[in-house]
């Protein structure tokens, strides 16, 4: 039988011997499947079921709403995101932002892709930073049907001017006459939807511009919004990036 392509995207113990594992998959999203016997034994699985790991699998259906693994044939692994820490949270990021975002059950071959290619970027010689994550949220945002308020009033749809403000539950930006939120500026959700409408590999190397690093957890805490709980892996990756720049 042959497997379909699937990303590891996390997983928690079972009992003595099994293991949960979370994939994201092109045609059915979000979905949880439980490996056999994966604590007893490594001769089975291995590193496959390792977050990040693209995998083709085969699942069988097991009790409730989970699925049972059969096999799991590897695809891809990570490498360099696995031997540097500033990549590790930058890979546990994208993996929860864009299963998060995932429908379960449901097809999501845009946000698989993204993730797909964020792993690929992680795999590159060049820095992976601060840009390329809004950039990738930006993204995932969009690909899940939640895109911000970049360009038009949230709420009166007539092109954004200073001064504006930022509101999650409102939809994106707003003009400050319009209704309340978090005051940002015009250039800074500008550069937001360039990033939004930019390839991923364009973003590498690239620093966030000044005028924007005040909001540089903006999409995150839209994400956040959405989703109504906060993403674990944001907190190393917070920390991470605040002490490498000193903010």
């Amino acid at each position: 039988m042959i497997g379909e392509p699937m990303i590891v995207v996390g997983g928690m113990p079972l009992g003595e011997a099994d293991r949960i594992v979370r994939f994201l998959s092109a045609t059915q999203g979000r979905l949880t499947g439980v490996a056999r016997g994966a604590r007893r034994s490594t001769k089975r699985f291995g590193g496959l079921l390792d977050v990040g790991t693209q995998s083709a699998v085969v699942l069988r259906k097991g009790k409730g709403s989970m699925w049972s693994i059969s096999s799991m044939e590897l695809l891809s692994a990570p490498a360099r995101s696995r031997a540097d820490i500033d990549r590790i949270a930058l890979l546990a990021y994208g993996c929860e932002l864009c299963s998060a975002l995932a429908p379960e059950g449901h097809p999501a071959a845009k946000l698989t892709q993204l993730l797909a290619v964020w792993l690929e970027l992680l795999e590159l010689e060049g820095a992976v930073g601060e840009t390329s994550r809004v950039a990738l949220e930006a993204k995932a945002l969009t690909f899940a049907g939640f895109t911000p308020a970049f360009v038009s009033c949230c709420r009166c749809s007539l092109p954004l001017e200073d001064p504006i403000r930022f509101d999650a539950e409102s939809g994106g930006g707003m003009h400050e006459h319009c209704g309340s939120g978090t005051r940002v500026f015009l250039d800074t959700l500008s550069y937001f939807e360039m990033l939004r409408r930019s390839p991923m590999l364009a973003t590498v190397h690239t620093a966030l511009p000044d005028h924007t690093v005040q909001d540089r957890w903006l999409l995150a805490n839209f994400a956040i919004w959405h989703l109504g709980r906060d993403l674990k892996s944001r907190t190393l990756l917070q920390d991470l990036e605040s002490h490498r720049t000193g903010r």
